[in-house]
C-alpha cells in the first residue's frame, strides 16, 4: 500500500461522530431530507394559514420551504456535492434543523390544537423545547471536544458495563422505567388525552435526538476543511 492510500485510510478512520448516533451524517442526506422537509413543511405552512392571525409560523414555514426547495435542485448535482463538502454537511445540518422544527410543530397542534398555538401552554411548550434543544446540542458538542471523543453511553449495553451484577441492575432499572412511563400514559388514556401526551412526547424527543445529526454536520464541514481529501 501507498503512502498515499495509507494517509488516505487514516483519514476515514478518524471522522468522529457522537454516541448516540451510528454512524456520521452522510452527503446523501442531501438528496433525501428535502425531499421529506419541503412537503412537511407546506403542509404545516398551509394549516397555518387558517389558524395562525399573527403570521409568525407562517414565516417560519415559507423560510423553511425556501430552503429546502434550494436543496432539492441542488442534490442532483454530484459534482457540486463532492466539490463543495464543507458547504454540504452544513445545509444537511440546516435540513435536519428544519425537520425538526416541523415534528416540534406537530407536537405543538397535538397538544394545544389548532385554535391555541398562541395560548400560554403553546408559549411553555416552545420554551422547553427550546431549551432541551439548546441543551442536547450542548451536550453533543461536547462530545466533540478532543479529550471527549471516543467516550460511548451505557445505553442499552448492559452487559458491556460492570458484568452480569450491573446488568441485572440496568436491567431492573430499565423495567421499572417502562414500568413508571405505563402508570404515566394509562390514565391519559382511559380520560382521551393520550393525543396531548404524544403531543409532549414528540416535542421533546425530537429536540432530544436531532440535535445529534445537527452537531455531526456541523463538525463534519470543520473536519473536511482541515482534511479535504476525505471520502465517505
Amino acid at each position: 500500500m501507498s503512502k498515499a492510500s495509507k494517509k488516505k485510510k487514516a483519514v476515514l478512520e478518524e471522522r468522529y461522530h457522537g454516541p448516540l448516533i451510528t454512524n456520521g451524517v452522510s452527503l446523501g442526506y442531501i438528496k433525501l431530507l428535502p425531499s421529506i422537509t419541503l412537503p412537511v413543511s407546506f403542509m404545516a405552512y398551509f394549516g397555518t394559514t387558517y389558524i395562525d392571525h399573527i403570521g409568525i409560523y407562517k414565516i417560519l414555514f415559507i423560510v423553511c420551504m425556501v430552503i429546502s426547495g434550494v436543496a432539492i435542485p441542488l442534490s442532483f448535482f454530484d459534482r457540486f456535492i463532492v466539490r463543495f463538502k464543507s458547504f454540504i454537511y452544513l445545509f444537511v445540518s440546516i435540513l435536519v434543523l428544519i425537520l425538526n422544527v416541523d415534528f416540534t410543530f406537530i407536537g405543538l397542534i397535538m397538544l394545544v390544537g389548532n385554535d391555541g398555538i398562541y395560548s400560554v401552554w403553546a408559549l411553555i411548550y416552545n420554551l422547553v423545547a427550546l431549551c432541551i434543544l439548546l441543551f442536547s446540542t450542548g451536550l453533543y458538542s461536547w462530545y466533540y471536544l478532543p479529550k471527549n471523543q471516543g467516550k460511548i453511553w451505557a445505553f442499552n449495553r448492559w452487559e458491556t458495563y460492570g458484568g452480569d451484577d450491573n446488568d441485572k441492575k440496568q436491567e431492573r432499572l430499565f423495567n421499572f422505567g417502562v414500568t413508571f412511563v405505563a402508570v404515566l400514559l394509562a390514565p391519559a388514556i382511559i380520560t382521551g388525552y393520550i393525543e396531548n401526551i404524544f403531543g409532549v412526547f414528540l416535542g421533546i424527543s425530537m429536540n432530544f435526538v436531532f440535535p445529534a445529526l445537527i452537531v455531526d454536520g456541523v463538525q463534519a464541514a470543520r473536519y473536511v476543511r482541515k482534511h479535504p481529501e476525505y471520502e465517505e
